[in-house]
């Protein structure tokens, strides 16, 4: 499948801030799962070109405000090509120690119901068939609700409530995953929804764990199933927080307010494009 996608992240300060530093995970990278075709970071309108690879093998850049700004708006946007891997990741640069990701954070905490429900998952087929047995128990016992949660709700919140968005799905299948004594990390990413209008998206989250053999293999707990051709994968962290695509700091005498605006659509194979340009 080909994708297009434009993410618009738009921040607007009553007072005009300054000092305003912000760290970028914006650029997806190619992958077995994923071409990246073209892609453009902008902010106010011009290009970020200064990336770096961090720690967990994503893309990242530092961009800074020059002198006081009374808003900031960052595009990325460009076409990804993919296809369906099975969820089994295969990364074209560096390699990350899976063990980093056995580390506990605030909003991954295990407690007995986590660990509870980590145990109806396991197998004695093994880590694969625990994981996809973890995936199918979360998508059936977390329902997907819009607003029921915050950014700070964590994974054994949404477990008791049994509802959340993406993000805590995500958490209590990373959160379980851990308890079974295997690594696993937060994904942050696009979904070409068929069931959505183009300019009705939002930025997806769903999780990797790693099974000896294979490598990092993706579980999407809010589809209940491993990511598909539709999913775009962008960066990585331990839990949402640490996978946040933007974090920034400023000084800001007034409120800030932020909105968000995606837009993705699928397009036709570059073959039936060119030859209907072509005719």
């Amino acid at each position: 499948m080909r994708i297009t996608i434009r993410h618009e992240t738009l921040y607007r300060y009553e007072e005009e801030a300054s000092g305003v530093v912000m760290r970028l995970r914006l650029q997806p990278a190619s992958s077995n799962a994923q071409t990246v075709e073209d892609w453009v970071v902008t902010a106010n309108d011009v290009p970020v070109e200064r990336w770096i690879t961090n720690g967990y093998g994503d893309a990242e850049a530092v961009w800074r405000a020059p002198g006081r700004v009374e808003s900031v708006e960052i595009v990325a946007q460009g076409t990804v090509r993919t296809v369906d891997c099975a969820g089994v990741l295969k990364p074209a640069h560096g390699a990350v120690r899976p063990q980093l990701f056995m580390r506990a954070t605030p909003l991954t905490e295990i407690d007995d119901a986590i660990a509870g429900l980590a145990q109806q998952a396991r197998s004695e087929q093994g880590p694969l068939s625990s994981l996809h047995a973890l995936c199918k128990l979360v998508h059936a016992e977390i329902e997907y609700r819009t607003g029921s949660t915050t950014m700070e709700t964590t994974a054994a919140q949404a477990l008791a409530q049994k509802s959340g968005v993406c993000q805590d799905q995500a958490h209590v299948f990373i959160a379980a995953a851990r308890s079974l004594m295997i690594p696993a990390r937060y994904v942050v990413g696009y979904l070409r929804d068929d069931e959505r209008p183009d300019s009705e998206h939002d930025p997806h989250a769903w999780a990797e764990a790693w099974v000896e053999g294979l490598g990092w293999i993706g579980f999407d707990s809010t589809l209940g199933l491993c990511p598909v051709d539709g999913h775009v994968r962008l960066c990585c962290g331990l839990d949402a927080a640490d996978a946040a695509p933007i974090r920034g700091v400023m000084i800001a005498g007034g409120e800030t307010t932020l909105s968000h605006d995606v837009q993705i659509a699928s397009l036709p194979p570059e073959d039936t494009a060119q030859s209907q340009t072509q005719q």
